[in-house]
């Protein structure tokens, strides 16, 4: 049985007759986010074979590949909430987006594999900083609970594609050179 949708409540405070802005832009730039940070987490594993034969590095210079992504996303995550409350989320968001994404060209940049982890470190800071902006978004353009909790299940989604999406994508991308994978997320 479809669940009626009802219409977004109204902030107290907002004079009637203003009409509130389409929550629909919000959600897309939530669930993108949420998406190229889990994408970007796993599609380097499949890459790592490549990335050794073209930078050289050992077992543990890899390592670092993906775990400095990790623990420089894990580290920082609840500061950044509390910085997307500061600033703003769209601030917050649009600041580590932008980090995402230089970082992503630079690791597809990358000719040393110390430059490669140096930008794979930025890479997990930017997408520390846009998650909880993220989430923020989402709250900010659902006032009413019930469209809000929709809109967190949609963004739920695009993690969930994005964990089935990279092991293939990763694949692929890593069959026309390793940096494709990187590159991807700067389009």
């Amino acid at each position: 049985m479809p669940v009626p949708v009802t219409p977004a409540r109204r902030p107290v405070g907002d004079p009637p007759g203003q009409t509130l802005p389409s929550p629909a832009p919000a959600l897309a730039a939530a669930v993108l986010g949420f998406f190229v940070i889990t994408l970007d987490a796993l599609v380097v594993n499949v890459a790592l074979p490549s990335i050794q034969d073209d930078l050289g590095g050992g077992v543990t210079g890899l390592q670092w590949v993906m775990d400095g992504y990790t623990l420089m996303f894990a580290a920082p995550l609840l500061s950044s909430g509390a910085l997307s409350d500061r600033i703003g989320a769209r601030q917050a968001y649009a600041a580590g987006f932008a980090l995402f994404i230089a970082a992503s060209a630079a690791c597809g940049c990358a000719l040393t594999l110390g430059v490669l982890i140096g930008a794979r470190l930025l890479q997990g800071l930017g997408a520390a900083v846009m998650l909880p902006a993220s989430m923020a978004l989402i709250r900010e353009a659902y006032p009413d609970q019930v469209e809000r909790a929709r809109a967190t299940s949609i963004w739920a989604m695009g993690g969930a594609g994005a964990s089935a999406a990279g092991p293939v994508l990763g694949g692929f991308l890593t069959l026309l050179s390793w940096r494709a994978i990187f590159f991807i997320t700067c389009r």
